[in-house]
């Protein structure tokens, strides 16, 4: 089970303010999963709550006398079974007769062998958030999440960002970052709350209304009780790996991450475009919404105009990108943009995408041609993705429309002029390597840019059994 989804974690002293700070936290996060919604907290007894669909369209927030601690999640599941049943949080008995829920971002790529390594007579669900769970937790509470992490943690092969609410005498949330912290996990407070969540924007005046403390380092655990917030940094890697993906596309923009606005990222790689990829054009225009920021950095650099060259169907609620169907992702695709002929009509456009993966959106070309536009120039801020993801991110090997092309031992050069024919463009040239890191200002190897360069983290290629038949 690959998951890529959004994580919550609330403590407050107001039991008033629980649910209203679950509910506007996962609404903060829900671009990141909007398969299924599911909360658990605790009143002296665990309770979960999962629905399908989108938080604003879910009834479990309607529940009063919660309690004062939770945990919530919104699911994107990208293989195995969909069913409520393996959405998260997940329900968990220790060893040791401790009940806690766990949920988190990320992938386990060696789950299927975690599971047979892991003292647990048998396993309730498919998902990986049940067997890494119980990793996390399985000796709990003879002893504590810290040494149970560093028990386990090196057998644990992939990403996550996880949050736990531990029952008992002493209820505690418990938020925990893989040692090379590749899935986003950042700690916020109010007057009388703290918060874990996925990203910062959880944390604005328009959802929790708190404000971001810092970021959960790679390899901690953070726990937070009654007596407020303990820190133990239970591995310390010799680097990090944040998904760059992160930046360029899954994240929100108005998000920070690892004390970098991921606007300002995302337009300085649009700047990056234009500097080393010109071309004479009438108008640049964005591919909504991921697209924006960088169009914008492309504009500013290249003083051509940015105009809004296509009306987004917003009823056509769901990224296409995370859609678990690949002919609903086409559909999807297809629909959702609709060119605006009166601007585009007779002029050389300039179209700026954060990124271009199986290659599906890119039929913005011919529509934008029907619709009478002279030339089409695609620009994309991201580097050609050429390799699979196996830390939580839906692509794999087959369907990656520049992979091919690397495979014939093809250049950054040639790589874009093949694109451009196949998807029928004038031009289209991505970002380098060397820009990605340029834009946001961090040293490459504190990056994970193994769908870029086929060179993972991990010293092994991670695939299940599953994922080996794609």
């Amino acid at each position: 089970m690959r998951e890529y989804c959004g994580v919550i974690g609330v403590f407050t002293s107001n039991p008033k303010n629980l649910m209203p700070y679950l509910y506007e936290g996962l609404c903060a996060v829900q671009h990141r999963g909007q398969e299924a919604v599911g909360i658990s907290v605790f009143n002296g007894e665990l309770k979960t709550y999962k629905s399908k669909g989108l938080v604003s369209e879910s009834k479990i927030f309607e529940l009063d006398d919660v309690g004062t601690i939770g945990i919530g999640h919104t699911r994107y599941s990208t293989t195995g079974n969909t069913s409520l049943h393996n959405a998260h949080p997940v329900e968990l008995t220790s060893k040791y007769g401790l009940k806690y829920s766990f949920a988190f971002n990320g992938n386990i790529g060696n789950y299927e062998e975690l599971m047979q390594k892991i003292d647990k007579q048998k396993f309730d669900t498919t998902c990986d958030a049940e067997v890494l769970g119980y990793a996390l937790g399985e000796n709990l509470p003879k002893i504590d999440v810290n040494e149970q992490f560093k028990l386990n943690g090196e057998m644990i092969k992939g990403a996550f960002a996880g949050v736990m609410l531990m029952t008992g005498d002493n209820p505690q949330l418990i938020a925990i970052r893989d040692p090379y912290g590749f899935r986003p996990l950042c700690i916020g407070k109010t007057d009388d709350a703290y918060f874990v969540s996925s990203e910062s924007v959880a944390f604005s005046d328009s959802y929790m209304g708190g404000e971001l403390i810092r970021d959960v380092k790679p390899g901690e655990v953070v726990t937070i009780d009654e007596t407020g917030i303990k820190s133990n940094q239970v591995f310390s890697s010799n680097r990090q790996a944040l998904c760059m993906f992160e930046y360029v596309y899954f994240s929100r923009p108005d998000s920070i991450i690892n004390n970098i606005p991921v606007y300002e990222a995302r337009e300085k790689l649009g700047r990056l475009l234009a500097r080393d990829y010109p071309v004479d054009g009438d108008v640049v225009i964005p591919v909504p919404d991921s697209g924006r920021s960088a169009a914008t950095g492309y504009a500013i650099e290249s003083g051509i105009p940015l105009k809004e060259g296509f009306q987004k169907d917003r009823y056509r609620y769901r990224r296409s990108f995370i859609l678990d169907d690949k002919n609903e992702r086409v559909s999807v695709a297809k629909k959702k943009l609709n060119p605006m002929s009166f601007m585009i009509k007779d002029k050389k456009v300039i179209v700026v995408d954060d990124s271009i993966v199986r290659g599906v959106n890119a039929s913005f070309v011919k529509d934008l041609k029907n619709a009478g536009a002279k030339e089409v120039h695609v620009r994309i801020s991201c580097p050609p993705i050429i390799e699979w993801c196996p830390y939580g991110i839906d692509f794999y090997r087959g369907e990656l429309i520049a992979r091919k092309y690397w495979e014939k031992k093809e250049k950054h050069e040639e790589i874009c002029n093949s694109v451009s024919k196949e998807i029928g463009a004038d031009s289209v040239y991505y970002n380098t390597l060397d820009n990605l890191v340029e834009a946001l200002g961090m040293f490459k190897s504190d990056l994970c840019t193994a769908c870029l360069t086929a060179e993972y983290p991990h010293k092994i290629e991670i695939q299940t059994k599953s994922q080996r038949k794609r």
